[in-house]
């Protein structure tokens, strides 16, 4: 079902990605692939749907920050791996442990998912190990940058330099195939939708095939009418995006700065170092920092926020 909330696992489920699922699998016959995307672009679709036609392992990397959890969440989708240890008196090397059961999926193909707030130094030392010791393939995502950025543009004192791996950028759905999906997962579910509210949606909803499969949802399965539909999925997606935007901003010395100038989108560079009051090189890497999160993108000469949501969020803060 197009409009199933859980994340697709079937190439009959996913809809317009068949050139990204035909890359994984080119790629990954020589390659470690980075699969980059906005949060709702449908990673982990794609990701799991990949998975699954391979026979991998999928692990679940969202929310966890260190290597400890890495060992965990591996255990956990390796199922044969049981982790008890009185931590009172056994010391344990969680680096040490996550290789050793990266060793046992020797041979197969290894997603995971939602990378980007494990530790650097330790993930990138790993992962090194991995490459030079044994034969499996990863598949990574992440929806900001972080890690990845030492991972894809590895400097010549990092563990990964030389080992750069490929990447499939995930852009949202274009205008024909987000009017296309609405209307096929309202055929599917029998509901009879007016051409305008569907037009209407895919304007407002940009492709992101997260928030359009939450508009069909709310339309389909919980039965509220188009305005109330449209209005609960920024209630949920703003949940979303609020997380996301506080991960980028923790720890930044010029927050208040970063939100003023998000508020200020969409906007040439000049207007922007009009408004925003600081120098041009800080101007410079604000804007670098928010394009390489993902946050924004720069459309011909306009910086933009591209997702619905963080538009109408970054208003109201």
């Amino acid at each position: 079902m197009l409009f199933d909330l859980k994340p697709k696992e079937s190439r009959a489920e996913l809809f317009g990605r068949e050139r990204e699922l035909g890359l994984l699998h080119r790629l990954t016959r020589s390659e470690w692939v980075v699969v980059l995307g906005r949060r709702m672009s449908g990673k982990t679709s794609l990701l799991k749907t990949f998975l699954r036609e391979v026979g991998g392992v999928y692990v679940n990397l969202m929310g966890v920050g260190s290597i400890k959890g890495l060992a965990y969440e591996l255990a956990k989708a390796v199922k044969s791996v049981r982790l008890e240890f009185d931590l009172r008196v056994v010391r344990v090397s969680w680096t040490r442990l996550a290789e050793d059961i990266f060793a046992r999926l020797d041979g197969r193909v290894v997603g995971l998912d939602e990378v980007q707030e494990l530790p650097a130094n330790y993930f990138l030392k790993l992962l090194k190990k991995l490459w030079d010791t044994y034969n499996i393939r990863l598949v990574m995502t992440g929806s900001m940058m972080g890690v990845l950025d030492n991972l894809l543009e590895p400097g010549p004192g990092s563990p990964m330099y030389g080992r750069a791996p490929a990447v499939l950028r995930l852009e949202p759905f274009s205008r024909e195939q987000s009017y296309e999906f609405l209307v096929k997962g309202f055929e599917e579910c029998g509901l009879r939708v007016s051409k305008g509210e569907v037009e209407e949606a895919v304007e407002l909803l940009d492709g992101y095939p997260g928030w359009l499969t939450y508009y069909g949802n709310y339309r389909c399965v919980r039965g509220y009418g188009h305005r109330e539909a449209l209005e609960q999925v920024y209630l949920e997606g703003r949940r979303v995006m609020q997380e996301e935007l506080e991960m980028f901003l923790r720890n930044k010395r010029l927050r208040e700065k970063y939100l003023d100038l998000l508020r200020n989108l969409p906007a040439r560079w000049s207007e922007l170092e009009r408004k925003m009051g600081v120098n041009r090189k800080i101007l410079s890497s604000m804007l670098k920092s928010l394009e390489k999160a993902m946050l924004i993108k720069k459309i011909g000469r306009t910086y933009t926020i591209t997702d619905p949501v963080l538009r109408r969020l970054v208003l109201e803060l």
